[in-house]
């Protein structure tokens, strides 16, 4: 069952529908666990069963750490406490690794081995990825670390904690839910509300606005280009274009998903973690990590780079703390170089504005560049858009040899790119790259409006005729102009296969 699909929406509707007329909590709970593991085995079959592997790690450990430890030691101190939570993390780091890293670690010895001109092979096992594994490990790993600090209670109830992991709208691709925030809101008792389905709905459906009518035309656009960049030498303009694309693709392909999610959870009574805050509208890289992937990069934040020493340590241990966050980051996204050095980019770049801030002061004071003025604001946001960019690059390509012949050519414009479109070499005809620069458009302005007026509630204070006519309309539009495939279904969203 695909997340953007008729199917999907028929599936929440059910289980929403029996959920509320259950009578008791428990018999709830127990509802919601089967359709997420129902909804998770038509994502990924048999693999159902490494996140009921996980989720029994994850349970057992936090069970095991909340037990009293001997002695007057705080929890992390206890030796026992530091052996439970080490094998724990042990058993879910080692399950992804097989699953997400077996392939990638024997390939790289292999090339050493060849390096050094042995004779033997590995023998490279490459499995199946279970959907949404790099989420809901990172979640049981911060789960168990924090019944281990004494910050969170271990959950008792097995059922309320599976679905916690489980829970459906949240499964395959985040976003990544805390013990502390979400399984309170498990355990309460929730009232079906109006209210809480009317904004759901209506955030789902911005959700699929994102993903049908902008990301699944753009990706379109976008594999053409990234899957022969050597077709385009001749056009820098088409390079740039489709990196550009790539950029907007992966932001309305993974804030829409989240929007479909968090909507999902909403008519549940449930709320997800916000996951994105407009993004391109970062002045710095630094503020660009802290609007993008919010989950993922809080995580990194309490889980990696504060017992690493965070700021409280010397500039290069600081920096070097800042280069594994950031490499680690990209090999969470995927096995494979391009996403390493994706990770480590970013890391530079970070380091790097720090670093040369002093001379752009001056440069700025020696231009009488004011410095909360509109043109300083500007230039730095339009920097900052091209470096994420150029990362985007490394991200999306098939190699680090096609990364590195795009990369410099993109900035070369040719006069080529209407030849390109005018063949429909790029994937899409006049009038579709007309719907979906409208579209994306929409996106932004929509994002920029949000960050001064309350958009949903000034839909809710309509008059009823108003509000249901854009209803659907929008419903409407994304039916129409959307780009599916059979059944009303949608591509696959990029995060899935992380």
């Amino acid at each position: 069952m695909q997340f953007a699909s008729l199917a999907y929406m028929l599936f929440l509707a059910l289980t929403v529908a029996v959920y509320f007329a259950l009578p008791g909590q428990r018999s709830r709970t127990l509802w919601l666990l089967g359709a997420s593991y129902f909804f998770y085995f038509t994502l990924s079959g048999s693999w159902t069963l490494v996140l009921i592997a996980v989720t029994t790690v994850g349970y057992v450990g936090g069970r095991w750490l909340e037990a009293p430890a001997a002695g007057n030691d705080s929890p992390l101190e206890s030796r026992r406490t530091r052996v439970v939570l080490g094998a724990s993390i042990a058993l879910v780091v080692g399950i992804l690794f097989v699953f997400k890293y077996l392939a990638f670690a024997g390939g790289v010895l292999n090339s050493g081995l060849s390096l050094f001109r042995a004779g033997a092979q590995l023998p490279l096992i490459t499995l199946a990825l279970p959907i949404g594994i790099s989420f809901w490990t990172f979640q049981t790993i911060a789960y168990l670390v924090d019944v281990a600090r004494g910050s969170l209670p271990a959950e008792r109830d097995l059922a309320r904690y599976a679905v916690f992991i489980a829970f459906f709208p949240h499964v395959a691709a985040g976003p990544i839910a805390r013990g502390s925030q979400l399984l309170p809101q498990l355990a309460g008792q929730r009232r079906f509300s109006f209210e809480g389905m009317r904004s759901g709905l209506l955030l789902m459906l911005w959700g699929f606005f994102k993903k049908a009518l902008v990301a699944d035309r753009l990706a379109v656009f976008v594999a053409a280009v990234f899957k022969d960049p050597h077709a385009y030498a001749d056009s820098g303009l088409v390079l740039a274009a489709a990196s550009v694309g790539f950029a907007v693709q992966i932001y309305c392909d993974f804030s829409g998903y989240t929007d479909i999610a968090r909507g999902a959870a909403r008519i549940f009574g449930v709320d997800l973690l916000k996951n994105f805050n407009r993004p391109y509208a970062a002045r710095s890289i630094k503020e660009f990590w802290r609007r993008w992937h919010m989950s993922l990069m809080g995580w990194l934040r309490d889980y990696v780079y504060i017992p690493l020493g965070g700021s409280r340590v010397s500039r290069s241990r600081r920096y070097a703390n800042i280069i594994a966050v950031f490499a680690l980051s990209g090999l969470w996204h995927g096995a494979g170089l391009t996403f390493l050095f994706w990770g480590l980019l970013n890391g530079c770049y970070q380091i790097f504005g720090e670093l040369t801030e002093p001379i752009r002061e001056r440069v700025i004071a020696a231009a009488r560049i004011e410095r909360d003025g509109r043109v300083h604001r500007v230039l730095q946001t339009v920097t900052t858009f091209v470096l994420v960019t150029v990362g985007w690059v490394f991200f999306r390509a098939d190699s680090l040899a096609d990364a590195f012949y795009i990369v410099p050519r993109m900035f070369v414009p040719t006069a080529a790119f209407l030849q390109h479109l005018s063949s429909f070499k790029i994937g899409l005809d006049l009038p579709e790259v007309a719907l979906t620069a409208i579209a994306a458009t929409t996106v932004f302005a929509v994002d920029y409006l949000s960050a001064k007026i309350d958009l949903p509630s000034l839909v809710y204070r309509q008059p009823v005729v108003v509000r249901w006519a854009f209803y659907q309309l929008a419903t409407l539009v994304v039916l129409v102009f959307g780009a599916y495939g059979p059944s009303l279904k949608s591509a696959d969203f990029v995060y899935f296969k992380f």
